[in-house]
Protein backbone atom coordinates (compact mmCIF):
# COMPACT_ATOMS: atom_id res chain seq x y z
CA UNK A 1 0.00 0.00 0.00
CA UNK A 2 2.74 2.75 0.88
CA UNK A 3 6.60 2.06 -0.74
CA UNK A 4 9.43 4.11 -0.09
CA UNK A 5 12.28 3.37 -2.92
CA UNK A 6 15.64 4.71 -2.46
CA UNK A 7 14.04 7.96 -1.14
CA UNK A 8 15.41 11.00 1.13
CA UNK A 9 14.20 14.60 1.99
CA UNK A 10 15.96 17.59 2.92
CA UNK A 11 14.87 21.40 2.79
CA UNK A 12 16.85 23.76 0.83
CA UNK A 13 18.31 26.03 3.41
CA UNK A 14 19.60 22.88 5.68
CA UNK A 15 22.63 21.14 4.97
CA UNK A 16 21.72 17.88 6.56
CA UNK A 17 18.49 15.79 5.24
CA UNK A 18 15.66 15.38 6.78
CA UNK A 19 15.26 11.26 6.00
CA UNK A 20 18.63 9.62 4.61
CA UNK A 21 17.87 7.47 1.89
CA UNK A 22 14.88 4.71 3.25
CA UNK A 23 13.52 2.09 1.76
CA UNK A 24 10.08 0.93 3.43
CA UNK A 25 6.76 -0.92 2.46
CA UNK A 26 3.90 -0.92 4.26
CA UNK A 27 1.36 -4.21 3.59
CA UNK A 28 -2.55 -3.04 3.24
CA UNK A 29 -4.40 -2.97 6.14
CA UNK A 30 -1.14 -2.75 8.61
CA UNK A 31 -1.39 -0.80 11.56
CA UNK A 32 1.97 0.83 12.09
CA UNK A 33 2.90 2.82 15.25
CA UNK A 34 5.81 5.10 14.63
CA UNK A 35 7.99 6.55 17.34
CA UNK A 36 11.34 7.88 18.23
CA UNK A 37 13.14 11.00 18.97
CA UNK A 38 11.47 14.64 18.61
CA UNK A 39 12.71 16.20 15.76
CA UNK A 40 13.95 12.78 13.76
CA UNK A 41 11.90 12.57 10.66
CA UNK A 42 8.68 11.38 11.99
CA UNK A 43 6.46 14.21 10.53
CA UNK A 44 8.44 14.70 7.26
CA UNK A 45 7.88 10.78 6.65
CA UNK A 46 4.04 11.88 7.26
CA UNK A 47 4.38 14.87 4.84
CA UNK A 48 5.87 12.64 1.98
CA UNK A 49 3.11 10.15 2.22
CA UNK A 50 0.38 12.76 2.11
CA UNK A 51 2.41 14.78 -0.46
CA UNK A 52 3.22 17.81 1.23
CA UNK A 53 6.57 17.33 0.83
CA UNK A 54 7.42 18.70 -2.32
CA UNK A 55 3.75 19.92 -3.44
CA UNK A 56 3.01 22.44 -0.33
CA UNK A 57 6.40 22.50 1.94
CA UNK A 58 8.40 25.65 -0.03
CA UNK A 59 12.36 24.60 -0.42
CA UNK A 60 11.76 20.77 0.30
CA UNK A 61 13.99 18.62 -2.28
CA UNK A 62 13.55 15.20 -2.33
CA UNK A 63 15.30 12.16 -4.34
CA UNK A 64 13.73 8.50 -4.88
CA UNK A 65 10.07 7.79 -4.75
CA UNK A 66 7.20 7.20 -2.52
CA UNK A 67 3.96 5.14 -4.04
CA UNK A 68 1.08 5.07 -2.57
CA UNK A 69 -1.70 2.51 -3.55
CA UNK A 70 0.58 2.85 -7.03
CA UNK A 71 -0.10 6.57 -7.19
CA UNK A 72 3.34 8.67 -7.27
CA UNK A 73 2.77 10.45 -4.55
CA UNK A 74 5.43 13.45 -5.10
CA UNK A 75 3.88 14.03 -8.60
CA UNK A 76 0.20 14.36 -7.34
CA UNK A 77 -1.30 17.25 -5.64
CA UNK A 78 -2.76 16.40 -2.38
CA UNK A 79 -6.11 17.03 -3.14
CA UNK A 80 -5.66 14.36 -5.55
CA UNK A 81 -4.80 12.27 -2.86
CA UNK A 82 -7.61 12.67 -0.17
CA UNK A 83 -9.58 9.65 -1.04
CA UNK A 84 -6.10 7.73 -0.81
CA UNK A 85 -4.81 9.45 1.95
CA UNK A 86 -5.88 11.10 4.94
CA UNK A 87 -4.45 13.50 7.62
CA UNK A 88 -4.36 14.52 10.66
CA UNK A 89 -2.16 16.98 11.80
CA UNK A 90 0.05 17.28 14.78
CA UNK A 91 -2.05 21.05 15.49
CA UNK A 92 -5.39 20.72 14.43
CA UNK A 93 -5.56 24.37 14.33
CA UNK A 94 -3.63 23.91 11.04
CA UNK A 95 -6.40 22.11 9.30
CA UNK A 96 -9.62 23.50 10.81
CA UNK A 97 -11.27 26.15 8.19
CA UNK A 98 -15.19 26.74 9.10
CA UNK A 99 -17.45 28.37 11.40
CA UNK A 100 -18.79 25.25 13.36
CA UNK A 101 -17.19 21.55 13.75
CA UNK A 102 -21.07 19.96 12.15
CA UNK A 103 -19.87 22.82 8.71
CA UNK A 104 -15.98 21.25 9.73
CA UNK A 105 -17.14 17.69 9.22
CA UNK A 106 -19.05 17.81 6.00
CA UNK A 107 -17.38 20.51 4.41
CA UNK A 108 -15.16 18.39 2.19
CA UNK A 109 -18.06 15.88 1.44
CA UNK A 110 -20.09 18.50 0.20
CA UNK A 111 -17.38 19.98 -2.11
CA UNK A 112 -17.14 16.42 -3.59
CA UNK A 113 -20.80 16.16 -4.10
CA UNK A 114 -21.36 13.28 -1.96
CA UNK A 115 -25.11 13.02 -1.83
CA UNK A 116 -26.63 14.47 1.28
CA UNK A 117 -27.94 11.16 2.92
CA UNK A 118 -24.26 9.65 2.72
CA UNK A 119 -23.12 12.83 4.34
CA UNK A 120 -25.80 12.51 7.43
CA UNK A 121 -25.08 8.68 7.99
CA UNK A 122 -21.19 9.17 8.17
CA UNK A 123 -21.65 12.08 10.51
CA UNK A 124 -23.72 10.40 12.82
CA UNK A 125 -21.36 7.12 12.58
CA UNK A 126 -18.20 9.49 13.33
CA UNK A 127 -19.80 11.70 15.64
CA UNK A 128 -20.71 9.03 18.29
CA UNK A 129 -17.00 7.45 18.01
CA UNK A 130 -15.50 9.98 18.19
CA UNK A 131 -17.99 11.45 20.97
CA UNK A 132 -18.00 15.11 19.65
CA UNK A 133 -21.61 15.34 19.54
CA UNK A 134 -22.30 17.89 22.13
CA UNK A 135 -19.90 20.44 20.78
CA UNK A 136 -21.35 19.89 16.94
CA UNK A 137 -22.95 23.36 16.88
CA UNK A 138 -20.05 25.11 18.37
CA UNK A 139 -17.52 27.21 16.36
CA UNK A 140 -13.76 25.57 16.95
CA UNK A 141 -12.41 28.48 18.01
CA UNK A 142 -14.37 28.27 21.67
CA UNK A 143 -12.68 24.73 21.58
CA UNK A 144 -9.84 23.66 23.90
CA UNK A 145 -7.36 22.02 22.18
CA UNK A 146 -7.98 18.37 23.14
CA UNK A 147 -11.67 19.06 21.44
CA UNK A 148 -10.32 20.76 17.94
CA UNK A 149 -7.79 17.65 17.78
CA UNK A 150 -11.07 15.35 18.11
CA UNK A 151 -12.87 17.07 15.55
CA UNK A 152 -9.95 17.50 13.14
CA UNK A 153 -9.55 13.35 14.02
CA UNK A 154 -13.41 12.80 13.23
CA UNK A 155 -13.02 14.80 9.46
CA UNK A 156 -10.39 12.78 8.40
CA UNK A 157 -13.02 9.78 9.66
CA UNK A 158 -15.35 11.28 7.50
CA UNK A 159 -13.23 10.69 4.12
CA UNK A 160 -13.06 7.04 4.76
CA UNK A 161 -10.30 7.01 2.75
CA UNK A 162 -8.10 3.54 2.38
CA UNK A 163 -4.87 4.72 4.41
CA UNK A 164 -5.04 7.24 7.70
CA UNK A 165 -1.91 8.80 8.54
CA UNK A 166 -1.85 10.65 12.10
CA UNK A 167 0.76 12.62 13.32
CA UNK A 168 0.30 12.75 17.32
CA UNK A 169 -3.09 12.82 17.29
CA UNK A 170 -4.03 12.10 20.93
CA UNK A 171 -1.39 14.70 22.32
CA UNK A 172 -3.65 17.36 23.41
CA UNK A 173 -6.37 14.63 24.64
CA UNK A 174 -7.40 13.70 28.11
CA UNK A 175 -6.11 9.87 29.20
CA UNK A 176 -9.43 8.40 28.19
CA UNK A 177 -9.77 10.17 25.38
CA UNK A 178 -6.13 8.74 23.96
CA UNK A 179 -7.22 5.13 24.45
CA UNK A 180 -10.70 5.81 23.21
CA UNK A 181 -9.56 7.78 19.59
CA UNK A 182 -6.97 5.21 19.47
CA UNK A 183 -9.47 2.49 19.89
CA UNK A 184 -11.68 3.47 17.62
CA UNK A 185 -9.27 4.10 14.45
CA UNK A 186 -7.80 0.46 15.71
CA UNK A 187 -11.90 -0.76 15.27
CA UNK A 188 -12.13 0.94 11.93
CA UNK A 189 -8.73 -0.22 10.56
CA UNK A 190 -10.54 -4.11 11.47
CA UNK A 191 -13.85 -3.53 10.19
CA UNK A 192 -12.73 -1.22 6.70
CA UNK A 193 -9.21 -2.78 6.56
CA UNK A 194 -7.77 1.08 6.77
CA UNK A 195 -3.78 0.93 6.30
CA UNK A 196 -2.97 2.96 9.54
CA UNK A 197 0.55 4.84 10.09
CA UNK A 198 -0.12 6.53 13.73
CA UNK A 199 2.65 8.53 14.60
CA UNK A 200 3.15 9.15 18.19
CA UNK A 201 5.08 9.70 21.73
CA UNK A 202 2.56 7.55 24.15
CA UNK A 203 4.08 4.10 24.17
CA UNK A 204 2.23 3.15 27.23
CA UNK A 205 -1.02 3.60 25.32
CA UNK A 206 -0.53 2.40 21.70
CA UNK A 207 2.11 0.12 21.75
CA UNK A 208 -0.99 -2.90 22.72
CA UNK A 209 -2.81 -1.55 19.48
CA UNK A 210 0.47 -1.76 17.01
CA UNK A 211 1.10 -4.75 14.45
CA UNK A 212 4.40 -3.03 13.92
CA UNK A 213 6.84 -0.65 15.01
CA UNK A 214 8.51 1.39 13.73
CA UNK A 215 11.44 3.88 15.35
CA UNK A 216 13.17 6.78 13.30
CA UNK A 217 15.95 8.91 14.99
CA UNK A 218 18.21 11.41 12.89
CA UNK A 219 16.25 10.45 9.48
CA UNK A 220 16.75 6.94 9.87
CA UNK A 221 15.03 3.64 10.77
CA UNK A 222 16.39 2.55 13.50
CA UNK A 223 14.24 0.13 14.27
CA UNK A 224 11.65 -1.85 12.72
CA UNK A 225 9.71 -5.11 14.50
CA UNK A 226 6.49 -5.92 16.10
CA UNK A 227 6.13 -3.68 19.34
CA UNK A 228 6.46 -7.40 21.68
CA UNK A 229 9.66 -8.25 20.19
CA UNK A 230 11.20 -4.59 19.77
CA UNK A 231 13.25 -4.63 22.99
CA UNK A 232 14.93 -7.61 21.54
CA UNK A 233 17.07 -5.38 19.25
CA UNK A 234 20.19 -4.32 20.54
CA UNK A 235 20.23 -0.60 21.43
CA UNK A 236 17.05 0.45 20.37
CA UNK A 237 16.67 1.29 24.87
CA UNK A 238 19.46 4.32 24.00
CA UNK A 239 16.43 5.63 21.71
CA UNK A 240 13.16 4.67 23.02
CA UNK A 241 13.27 4.53 26.74
CA UNK A 242 10.25 1.35 27.41
CA UNK A 243 6.91 1.41 28.26
CA UNK A 244 5.94 1.36 31.80
CA UNK A 245 4.55 -2.51 31.03
CA UNK A 246 7.79 -3.83 29.48
CA UNK A 247 10.00 -1.84 32.23
CA UNK A 248 8.08 -4.01 35.10
CA UNK A 249 7.87 -7.18 33.19
CA UNK A 250 11.57 -6.94 32.12
CA UNK A 251 12.73 -5.98 35.28
CA UNK A 252 11.18 -9.29 36.82
CA UNK A 253 12.26 -11.81 34.09
CA UNK A 254 8.75 -12.26 32.90
CA UNK A 255 8.42 -12.87 29.13
CA UNK A 256 5.05 -14.27 27.22
CA UNK A 257 4.95 -17.00 24.83
CA UNK A 258 4.14 -16.11 21.07
CA UNK A 259 4.18 -19.43 19.60
CA UNK A 260 6.60 -20.55 17.03
CA UNK A 261 8.52 -17.52 17.45
CA UNK A 262 9.49 -18.00 20.63
CA UNK A 263 9.16 -15.25 23.92
CA UNK A 264 8.27 -11.59 23.75
CA UNK A 265 7.02 -8.65 26.18
CA UNK A 266 3.51 -8.65 27.66
CA UNK A 267 2.03 -5.25 26.68
CA UNK A 268 -0.71 -4.26 28.71
CA UNK A 269 -1.65 -4.46 32.44
CA UNK A 270 -3.74 -7.88 31.45
CA UNK A 271 -1.01 -9.58 30.06
CA UNK A 272 1.70 -8.64 32.68
CA UNK A 273 -1.09 -10.10 35.21
CA UNK A 274 -1.41 -13.05 33.02
CA UNK A 275 1.89 -13.81 33.07
CA UNK A 276 2.74 -13.13 36.62
CA UNK A 277 -0.21 -15.82 37.53
CA UNK A 278 1.50 -18.56 35.54
CA UNK A 279 3.77 -18.28 38.02
CA UNK A 280 7.23 -17.60 36.64
CA UNK A 281 9.66 -16.78 39.04
CA UNK A 282 11.25 -13.42 39.20
CA UNK A 283 15.05 -12.32 38.90
CA UNK A 284 16.77 -9.76 40.75
CA UNK A 285 15.38 -7.21 39.18
CA UNK A 286 18.48 -4.56 37.01
CA UNK A 287 17.15 -1.14 37.03
CA UNK A 288 16.36 -0.12 33.38
CA UNK A 289 17.69 4.04 33.62
CA UNK A 290 17.80 6.05 36.25
CA UNK A 291 15.13 5.78 39.48
CA UNK A 292 12.44 8.42 39.54
CA UNK A 293 11.61 9.47 43.68
CA UNK A 294 8.13 9.85 43.96
CA UNK A 295 8.26 12.69 46.52
CA UNK A 296 6.13 12.75 50.17
CA UNK A 297 2.57 13.33 49.32
CA UNK A 298 2.18 15.90 52.37
CA UNK A 299 0.49 18.74 51.27
CA UNK A 300 2.39 22.10 52.39
CA UNK A 301 1.27 24.46 54.91
CA UNK A 302 3.31 27.18 53.84
CA UNK A 303 1.98 30.67 53.49
CA UNK A 304 -0.42 30.91 50.07
CA UNK A 305 1.27 32.49 47.42
CA UNK A 306 -1.94 32.00 45.29
CA UNK A 307 -4.95 32.56 46.40
CA UNK A 308 -9.00 32.39 44.87
CA UNK A 309 -11.41 32.87 46.46
CA UNK A 310 -14.92 32.31 45.04
CA UNK A 311 -13.97 33.46 41.41
CA UNK A 312 -16.21 32.69 38.75
CA UNK A 313 -15.23 33.18 34.81
CA UNK A 314 -17.89 32.92 31.66
CA UNK A 315 -17.11 33.59 27.98
CA UNK A 316 -18.86 36.14 26.67
CA UNK A 317 -20.39 33.61 23.93
CA UNK A 318 -21.44 31.37 26.47
CA UNK A 319 -23.75 33.48 28.77
CA UNK A 320 -25.90 31.15 30.12
CA UNK A 321 -22.97 28.37 30.92
CA UNK A 322 -20.08 29.14 33.09
CA UNK A 323 -16.66 27.93 32.28
CA UNK A 324 -15.30 28.55 35.84
CA UNK A 325 -17.95 27.95 38.47
CA UNK A 326 -17.64 29.58 41.99
CA UNK A 327 -13.84 28.19 42.94
CA UNK A 328 -11.70 28.40 46.32
CA UNK A 329 -8.08 27.23 45.74
CA UNK A 330 -4.74 28.07 47.85
CA UNK A 331 -1.69 27.28 46.44
CA UNK A 332 1.30 27.66 49.06
CA UNK A 333 4.75 28.83 48.56
CA UNK A 334 6.83 26.17 47.16
CA UNK A 335 4.68 23.54 46.43
CA UNK A 336 4.81 20.83 43.00
CA UNK A 337 0.73 20.78 42.11
CA UNK A 338 -1.00 18.77 39.00
CA UNK A 339 -4.40 19.59 37.68
CA UNK A 340 -5.92 16.70 35.86
CA UNK A 341 -9.10 16.40 34.22
CA UNK A 342 -11.62 16.23 30.93
CA UNK A 343 -11.24 18.11 27.60
CA UNK A 344 -12.47 21.46 28.08
CA UNK A 345 -12.90 20.95 32.39
CA UNK A 346 -11.98 24.92 32.54
CA UNK A 347 -8.08 23.78 33.87
CA UNK A 348 -6.13 26.38 31.32
CA UNK A 349 -9.16 28.47 32.02
CA UNK A 350 -8.34 28.69 35.41
CA UNK A 351 -4.76 29.43 35.03
CA UNK A 352 -4.91 32.02 32.85
CA UNK A 353 -7.70 33.43 35.69
CA UNK A 354 -4.57 33.43 38.11
CA UNK A 355 -1.59 34.77 35.57
CA UNK A 356 -4.27 37.87 34.55
CA UNK A 357 -4.66 37.01 31.16
CA UNK A 358 -8.62 36.60 31.80
CA UNK A 359 -10.47 39.05 34.53
CA UNK A 360 -13.07 36.63 36.70
CA UNK A 361 -16.78 37.84 36.64
CA UNK A 362 -16.67 37.77 40.41
CA UNK A 363 -14.14 36.62 43.06
CA UNK A 364 -10.96 37.55 43.72
CA UNK A 365 -7.47 36.21 42.49
CA UNK A 366 -4.32 37.39 45.42
CA UNK A 367 -0.48 36.79 44.54
CA UNK A 368 0.66 37.44 48.32
CA UNK A 369 -2.38 38.25 49.92
CA UNK A 370 -2.64 40.95 47.71
CA UNK A 371 -5.16 41.93 44.47
CA UNK A 372 -3.74 40.45 41.39
CA UNK A 373 -4.71 43.47 39.87
CA UNK A 374 -2.87 45.98 41.87
CA UNK A 375 -0.05 44.66 39.98
CA UNK A 376 1.43 45.58 36.85
CA UNK A 377 2.14 43.52 34.43
CA UNK A 378 5.64 43.24 34.76
CA UNK A 379 5.42 43.17 38.59
CA UNK A 380 3.32 40.39 37.86
CA UNK A 381 5.62 38.26 36.15
CA UNK A 382 8.15 38.46 38.55
CA UNK A 383 5.79 36.19 40.72
CA UNK A 384 3.76 34.28 37.63
CA UNK A 385 5.09 33.06 34.30
CA UNK A 386 2.40 30.84 32.04
CA UNK A 387 3.78 28.85 29.31
CA UNK A 388 1.01 28.21 27.16
CA UNK A 389 -0.80 24.72 26.02
CA UNK A 390 -0.02 26.19 22.07
CA UNK A 391 3.60 27.26 22.06
CA UNK A 392 2.64 29.60 18.78
CA UNK A 393 0.57 31.94 21.13
CA UNK A 394 3.64 33.59 22.94
CA UNK A 395 6.27 33.81 20.06
CA UNK A 396 7.09 37.17 19.50
CA UNK A 397 11.27 37.26 18.05
CA UNK A 398 12.43 35.82 14.92
CA UNK A 399 14.82 33.70 16.38
CA UNK A 400 15.09 31.05 19.31
CA UNK A 401 17.81 33.33 21.07
CA UNK A 402 16.02 36.30 20.75
CA UNK A 403 12.48 34.72 22.13
CA UNK A 404 14.39 33.24 25.17
CA UNK A 405 15.92 36.39 25.73
CA UNK A 406 13.08 38.71 25.08
CA UNK A 407 11.62 38.58 28.46
CA UNK A 408 15.09 39.00 30.41
CA UNK A 409 15.24 42.30 28.27
CA UNK A 410 12.04 43.62 29.34
CA UNK A 411 13.42 42.84 33.30
CA UNK A 412 16.50 44.90 31.98
CA UNK A 413 18.81 42.46 32.91
CA UNK A 414 22.48 42.80 31.65
CA UNK A 415 24.04 41.24 28.22
CA UNK A 416 26.42 38.99 30.12
CA UNK A 417 23.45 37.12 32.02
CA UNK A 418 21.04 37.24 29.43
CA UNK A 419 23.37 35.29 27.55
CA UNK A 420 23.88 33.25 30.37
CA UNK A 421 20.64 32.09 31.03
CA UNK A 422 19.46 32.17 27.46
CA UNK A 423 22.47 29.37 26.81
CA UNK A 424 21.86 27.31 30.09
CA UNK A 425 17.98 26.67 29.43
CA UNK A 426 18.41 25.86 25.74
CA UNK A 427 21.60 23.37 26.55
CA UNK A 428 18.82 22.22 29.08
CA UNK A 429 16.10 21.37 26.81
CA UNK A 430 18.27 20.46 23.63
CA UNK A 431 17.69 23.32 21.63
CA UNK A 432 20.99 25.35 21.89
CA UNK A 433 21.42 23.99 18.31
CA UNK A 434 18.33 25.96 17.24
CA UNK A 435 19.17 29.53 18.53
CA UNK A 436 19.68 31.17 14.97
CA UNK A 437 16.12 29.45 13.59
CA UNK A 438 12.98 31.12 13.21
CA UNK A 439 10.87 29.47 16.16
CA UNK A 440 7.96 29.02 13.75
CA UNK A 441 10.26 26.43 11.42
CA UNK A 442 10.34 24.44 14.23
CA UNK A 443 8.53 20.78 15.10
CA UNK A 444 5.91 21.04 17.25
CA UNK A 445 7.65 19.30 20.24
CA UNK A 446 10.50 21.83 19.62
CA UNK A 447 8.67 24.67 19.66
CA UNK A 448 7.17 24.03 22.83
CA UNK A 449 10.35 23.61 24.01
CA UNK A 450 11.07 27.07 23.05
CA UNK A 451 8.09 28.28 24.59
CA UNK A 452 9.34 26.80 28.22
CA UNK A 453 13.01 28.22 27.65
CA UNK A 454 11.81 31.54 27.57
CA UNK A 455 9.74 31.15 30.93
CA UNK A 456 12.33 29.22 33.14
CA UNK A 457 14.88 31.71 31.86
CA UNK A 458 12.97 34.59 33.94
CA UNK A 459 12.84 32.08 37.12
CA UNK A 460 9.42 33.31 38.81
CA UNK A 461 8.52 32.52 41.64
CA UNK A 462 5.35 30.38 40.11
CA UNK A 463 5.75 28.72 37.23
CA UNK A 464 2.61 27.54 35.32
CA UNK A 465 2.87 24.97 32.74
CA UNK A 466 0.28 23.92 30.58
CA UNK A 467 1.06 20.57 29.10
CA UNK A 468 4.61 20.86 29.14
CA UNK A 469 5.04 17.21 27.97
CA UNK A 470 2.91 17.09 24.96
CA UNK A 471 4.93 16.48 21.54
CA UNK A 472 8.27 15.42 23.77
CA UNK A 473 9.48 11.98 23.03
CA UNK A 474 9.86 9.44 26.34
CA UNK A 475 13.47 10.43 27.19
CA UNK A 476 13.42 14.83 26.54
CA UNK A 477 9.53 14.16 28.88
CA UNK A 478 11.93 12.69 31.63
CA UNK A 479 14.41 15.52 31.30
CA UNK A 480 11.79 18.19 31.29
CA UNK A 481 10.52 16.64 34.19
CA UNK A 482 13.64 16.33 36.39
CA UNK A 483 14.36 20.10 35.49
CA UNK A 484 10.77 21.19 36.39
CA UNK A 485 11.79 19.01 39.89
CA UNK A 486 14.63 20.59 40.19
CA UNK A 487 13.71 24.05 40.11
CA UNK A 488 10.25 23.16 42.76
CA UNK A 489 13.38 21.53 45.03
CA UNK A 490 15.11 25.10 44.37
CA UNK A 491 11.89 26.50 46.01
CA UNK A 492 9.88 27.65 42.71
CA UNK A 493 6.13 27.21 43.14
CA UNK A 494 5.31 24.60 40.00
CA UNK A 495 1.28 24.27 39.00
CA UNK A 496 1.14 22.02 35.95
CA UNK A 497 -1.73 20.88 33.76
CA UNK A 498 -1.05 17.75 32.24
CA UNK A 499 -2.78 14.75 31.10
CA UNK A 500 0.00 12.63 31.56
CA UNK A 501 -0.76 10.45 34.52
CA UNK A 502 2.56 8.75 34.48
CA UNK A 503 4.11 12.11 34.89
CA UNK A 504 1.92 13.14 37.65
CA UNK A 505 2.35 9.81 39.61
CA UNK A 506 6.24 9.90 39.13
CA UNK A 507 6.58 13.58 39.90
CA UNK A 508 3.81 15.45 41.40
CA UNK A 509 2.73 15.45 45.24
CA UNK A 510 -0.58 17.33 45.17
CA UNK A 511 -2.98 17.08 42.59
CA UNK A 512 -6.71 18.48 41.58
CA UNK A 513 -9.30 17.22 39.67
CA UNK A 514 -11.31 19.55 37.93
CA UNK A 515 -14.49 18.89 35.58
CA UNK A 516 -17.14 21.36 34.14
CA UNK A 517 -15.37 24.37 35.87
CA UNK A 518 -15.41 23.34 39.26
CA UNK A 519 -12.55 21.12 41.74
CA UNK A 520 -13.50 17.92 42.59
CA UNK A 521 -10.75 16.53 44.59
CA UNK A 522 -7.80 18.12 45.91
CA UNK A 523 -5.31 16.00 48.06
CA UNK A 524 -2.23 14.37 47.93
CA UNK A 525 -1.70 12.03 44.29
CA UNK A 526 -1.34 9.32 46.36
CA UNK A 527 -5.23 9.92 47.63
CA UNK A 528 -6.47 10.66 44.12
CA UNK A 529 -5.19 7.80 42.51
CA UNK A 530 -7.39 5.32 44.96
CA UNK A 531 -10.36 6.76 43.81
CA UNK A 532 -10.08 4.84 40.53
CA UNK A 533 -13.79 4.07 39.59
CA UNK A 534 -14.39 7.57 40.31
CA UNK A 535 -11.59 9.47 38.58
CA UNK A 536 -12.64 7.07 35.39
CA UNK A 537 -16.25 8.91 34.95
CA UNK A 538 -13.82 12.46 34.69
CA UNK A 539 -11.79 10.78 31.48
CA UNK A 540 -9.10 10.20 33.75
CA UNK A 541 -7.11 6.61 33.19
CA UNK A 542 -4.56 5.66 35.36
CA UNK A 543 -0.65 4.76 34.70
CA UNK A 544 0.02 0.95 33.83
CA UNK A 545 1.51 0.63 37.19
CA UNK A 546 -1.36 1.77 38.93
CA UNK A 547 -3.55 -0.52 37.23
CA UNK A 548 -1.64 -3.46 37.31
CA UNK A 549 -1.86 -2.68 41.23
CA UNK A 550 -5.38 -3.14 41.41
CA UNK A 551 -5.46 -5.92 39.13
CA UNK A 552 -3.24 -7.81 41.74
CA UNK A 553 -5.92 -6.58 44.65
CA UNK A 554 -4.13 -3.98 45.91
CA UNK A 555 -5.78 -1.90 47.87
CA UNK A 556 -3.64 0.97 47.45
CA UNK A 557 -1.96 1.27 44.23
CA UNK A 558 2.20 1.90 43.75
CA UNK A 559 2.73 5.20 42.14
CA UNK A 560 6.22 4.34 39.98
CA UNK A 561 7.73 1.22 38.87
CA UNK A 562 10.10 1.13 41.37
CA UNK A 563 7.52 1.20 44.34
CA UNK A 564 5.75 -1.77 42.93
CA UNK A 565 9.04 -3.38 41.91
CA UNK A 566 9.89 -3.02 45.45
CA UNK A 567 6.61 -4.05 46.90
CA UNK A 568 6.31 -7.41 44.60
CA UNK A 569 9.99 -8.38 46.11
CA UNK A 570 8.47 -7.79 50.13
CA UNK A 571 5.34 -9.64 49.26
CA UNK A 572 5.50 -12.08 47.13
CA UNK A 573 8.57 -14.32 47.88
CA UNK A 574 7.52 -17.35 45.20
CA UNK A 575 5.28 -17.47 42.47
CA UNK A 576 4.03 -20.91 41.63
CA UNK A 577 1.72 -22.07 38.38
CA UNK A 578 -0.52 -23.75 40.92
CA UNK A 579 -1.16 -20.94 43.60
CA UNK A 580 0.02 -17.77 41.18
CA UNK A 581 1.06 -15.02 43.53
CA UNK A 582 1.36 -15.39 46.97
Amino acid sequence: MIQFHNYSCMYAAKSEPLLHTLNLNIKQGEFVFVTGPSGGGKSTLCFSINGLIPNEMEGSLYEGSVTVNGIPVQETFPYDLVSEVGTVLQDPEWQLVRGTVKEELTFALENMGVPVEEIDRRLAEVVDKVQIKPILLRSSLELSGGQKQRVAIAACLMMQPKVIVLDEPTAELDPLGKEMVIETIRNLHEQWGYTVVFVDHNLDVSFPYADRVIVVADGRIVADAPPSELYDQAGIGDWLPMPQVIEIARRLGIRKELGASGYGDPLNVEELKEEMERGRTPHRYQAVGPAVQQQNNVLSRAQPIIELKQVMFRYKKQEDELTIKPVDLRIGKGEFTAIIGRNGAGKSTLCKLITGLLKPQSGEVLIHNKSAVSYRADQRVRHVGFVFQNPDFQFVSRSVYEEVAYGLRIQKMNEAEIEKRVKDVTRLLHIDNYLQEHPHFLSRGERRRVAIASILALEPEVIILDEPTTGLDSKRCREMMNHIRTLWEQGHTIVMLTHDMRVVADYVPRTIVMSDGEIHWDGPTRHIFAKREELHRYNITLPPVAELSYALGWSEPALTSDEFIARVEAEYTEMTAVGGLR
